[in-house]
């Protein structure tokens, strides 16, 4: 049994976790601290950085300071579903999370460790947005094809091996997003020394957008990162499973906007690709 630790990354308190979860404050360096929650900023961190880094200042900390067999990230509203029956589809958006319910999409310890047993990196299903990734990043709201551009160009001077893999992904229409995943150590330390890398290099380069959300470029391009290192790690005998990703306490706006336009469908893609498209 691998000995998985799996962190949802919150800003403020939370009591609806699946088992294996643990709660982690992003950012506590630089925002009050929530009581009774363990936050990002002990040991070796850049907890300071999270306006900029977003969830991946708590992937930090846990590459550097914690000790498991497999490493696991998601959100306080935002977690994997490991029954792969409940939907065909990339997610689910669920309301206020009952007895029921948590019965129905929480697995056990015992049966998600048996799911994780049986390969090597746990990610949430792609969507195809009926566009190209490259596409979609470069027209969405807050986001800088220039940054996007001067990443790549990073990834050539400094990892070239996965230039090949890079510019597959960014064509492809399958979007990797929420930075949401559970990989056995070895592929974590890997991706994680790239990543981190990569990301010191762009902080030396960027240019700054100088409004909040549009600086939240390293987050975004650490967002692109995951589906280019899956290409690569697949490509090199990495065992990957995908499964849907379980939104919980939906707005009734957003759980009716799934029913009209469920993700992957024609007019969902076509109300897309007029909205990034303009």
């Amino acid at each position: 049994m691998k000995d998985i630790k799996i962190f949802a990354c919150c800003h403020k308190e939370y009591d609806t976790i699946p088992p294996l979860t643990t709660l982690i404050q992003g950012g506590r360096e630089i925002n009050p601290p929530l009581e009774g929650i363990m936050g990002d900023n002990e040991g070796e961190n850049i907890s300071n950085k999270n306006r900029e880094y977003c969830e991946l200042t708590v992937m930090y900390y846990a590459w550097k300071n914690v000790e498991a067999g497999a490493y696991g990230f998601c959100h306080y509203r935002r977690f994997f579903c490991f029954d792969k029956t409940v939907t065909k589809r990339p997610y689910l958006a669920v309301g206020k999370m009952t007895e029921k319910k948590k019965k129905q999409y929480f697995l056990s310890e015992d049966e998600t460790n048996k799911i994780l047993s049986e390969c090597d990196i746990a990610v949430t299903r792609a969507e195809n947005m009926g566009m190209s990734v490259r596409e979609h990043y470069e027209n969405a709201p807050y986001h800088y094809k220039e940054d996007l551009d001067l990443f790549l160009e990073i990834i050539g001077e400094k990892a070239p091996f996965l230039l090949s893999y890079a510019n597959e992904y960014l064509s492809s229409p399958n979007n990797y997003f929420c930075n949401m995943f559970i990989m056995d150590k070895k592929y974590f330390f890997e991706y994680a020394s790239l990543l981190f890398s990569l990301l010191s290099e762009l902080d030396k380069r960027k240019t700054m957008h100088n409004d909040f959300q549009s600086d939240r470029t390293n987050g975004y391009l650490g967002e692109r990162f995951l589906g280019i290192y899956l290409l690569y790690a697949k490509a090199n005998g990495a065992r990957i499973e995908d499964f849907p990703r379980l939104d919980i306490n939906c707005s009734f706006t957003k759980r009716l906007k799934y029913k009209l336009f469920p993700p992957e469908s024609k007019i969902r893609k076509f109300l897309k690709r007029k909205k990034h498209t303009k």
